[in-house]
């Protein structure tokens, strides 16, 4: 608020409340730029909670300090990333049924339910929002499943998925599990439980893999589907 009347008052006023010797604001510093961790940057031997060498490594704290920065540089194993990622899950069967998942394919974890599903999956999100994690989400599981992908995907031309006017026809049980939990994460809607994830006669060992994904999907983004493991592809 200035006192002064007049225009020209008024600026000199505004000067004289400036602190000397310093730009007024309007002249900092801006960074446009983000930088992009590369796997370099994110070798535990440069971590301050990291004791050893070589393959005597190891980490004083239960969780990754870092493990947003692994998953975007590509550096982050898939047990590391679904571990974080269900970490507020206590239900012990999922917790089992997990643990075993990720113990079975520890050597060859599953991105893609199979090449068909990564084409389907990089067409649908081609023009989307890809920082929109439930989008990516909920776009990982509907294309998962071509018949299921052929009945919705006129409902995800445009930057939001339509569930409302979903009508679904013909759909095997598979494809409906996979529509239930996007539509779980895209929405925030109940239709799947934990038990129901854990329940290994209704969520066959694949299916169970891909929702996981998603849910790491939701979670961290599409880097979370980027494993620093040895890329394998899951024929049907």
């Amino acid at each position: 608020m200035y006192f002064s009347e007049t225009s020209t008052l008024r600026s000199i006023e505004k000067l004289m409340q400036t602190i000397p010797n310093f730009r007024p604001r309007g002249h900092g510093v801006m960074i446009l730029c983000k930088h992009e961790y590369t796997a370099k940057d994110c070798d535990c031997s440069y971590c301050p909670y990291h004791t050893g060498r070589g393959r005597k490594i190891a980490c004083r704290l239960d969780r990754c300090a870092c493990l947003k920065e692994h998953i975007e540089a590509g550096a982050a194993t898939q047990k590391e990333i679904l571990t974080e990622t269900m970490a507020a899950i206590k239900y012990p069967p999922f917790v089992r049924r997990l643990n075993l998942y990720l113990n079975e394919s520890e050597e060859y974890p599953m991105e893609f339910k199979n090449e068909k599903h990564r084409e389907l999956f990089g067409e649908a999100v081609r023009r989307k929002d890809k920082k929109d994690y439930a989008l990516m989400a909920a776009l990982y599981l509907l294309t998962a499943d071509f018949r299921l992908w052929n009945t919705v995907k006129h409902c995800t031309e445009k930057a939001v998925i339509d569930f409302e006017h979903i009508r679904l026809k013909g759909i095997h049980p598979t494809g409906y599990t996979l529509f239930c939990c996007a539509k779980d994460l895209y929405l925030g809607t109940k239709h799947m439980s934990v038990s129901d994830l854990a329940d290994t006669e209704l969520i066959p060992p694949k299916v169970f893999g891909l929702i996981c994904n998603a849910m790491a999907i939701r979670r961290f983004g599409l880097g979370a589907v980027n494993f620093n493991n040895e890329r394998n592809l899951c024929n049907d």
